[in-house]
């Protein structure tokens, strides 16, 4: 940290986070120290960050940027994967732009209206072009730290992997882009059936989509599951002049009080997602 000081012309503030459990491990801002709190604290919205660059660094081992508001000053973020003795941590250097007009047209604008510019900017990386729910990259970035969350403050965590059932007979019967419009069907549905502001909803990929539900024990992901289940089943979704009916198969695994990485606790869910194929379709096998 010592040698970074001599960068202090190019940045105003770093600090080294654990990507994980969203920890400050080193600062440096004149007159200030927040080493042990929570990097998120510093935008004052209360919740971890949805475009977490320091997740996405760790992840995949590069450097990323994104533009941030604490309702005082804009900032661009910069974080970049480092190592602290043994630890896995993430460099953030953060520098105030608010003058710099980089993010342009905000004078004038209310607080809420420049949170929402930057949310938007922020919102575009993690969104899925197509059904508009998080992508997959969102995915790898929020779930370990559910998943790290759960353990540390000894709650349970429930996730649901969905599939559609034969979608291939869906874009070969009626083509691809009705296929689109039942993939972004399906995600309304969804979404009407979980916790808003709570539980997430992100594409795996192609027509498999992973529900996060924090909180949430056996019983009640098993609920959300059926209730999804005959929602998706009794819907009807309308494509030109004929009607399209769906159904989902779904597995889903709650974690209580045991330690699973990510891809441990995606092998649960996908095995019981194939136990739900196997049983004929149309309905949700959990553990």
């Amino acid at each position: 940290m010592d040698f970074m000081l001599n960068f202090d012309k190019l940045f105003d503030i770093i600090r080294v986070v654990d990507p994980v459990s969203k920890r400050i491990v080193q600062y440096y801002q004149k007159d200030d120290d927040s080493n042990g709190a929570v990097c998120y604290e510093y935008w004052k919205n209360g919740v971890h960050c949805p475009n977490c660059v320091s997740s996405r660094a760790a992840n995949e081992n590069d450097t990323f940027l994104k533009i941030e508001y604490n309702k005082d000053k804009i900032y661009m973020v910069m974080a970049s994967p480092a190592k602290l003795t043994d630890k896995r941590c993430v460099v953030e250097m953060l520098k105030d732009i608010t003058e710099t007009g980089i993010v342009p047209d905000l004078k004038g604008k209310t607080i809420e209206e420049i949170n929402d510019i930057i949310a938007q900017l922020n919102k575009e990386v993690i969104t899925d072009e197509l059904t508009k729910v998080f992508n997959r990259r969102y995915l790898n970035e929020r779930l370990p730290v559910d998943i790290y969350d759960a353990a540390v403050n000894k709650t349970k965590l429930s996730v649901i992997m969905l599939d559609v059932d034969c979608f291939k007979g869906i874009n070969d019967t009626y083509g691809h882009v009705a296929g689109d419009a039942v993939l972004r069907e399906l995600c309304a549905t969804v979404q009407s059936n979980i916790r808003e502001g709570h539980d997430w909803l992100a594409r795996f990929g192609g027509e498999e989509f992973l529900i996060s539900l924090p909180g949430a024990d056996q019983n009640a992901a098993g609920r959300i599951a059926e209730k999804i289940r005959a929602a998706v089943e009794s819907k009807e979704i309308q494509w030109e002049e004929k009607k399209i009916n769906v159904t989902v198969s779904m597995g889903a695994y709650t974690m209580d009080s045991e330690e699973l990485n990510l891809s441990e606790l995606l092998a649960r869910v996908d095995k019981n997602l194939y136990k739900a194929k196997e049983k004929g379709r149309n309905t949700v096998v959990l553990t």
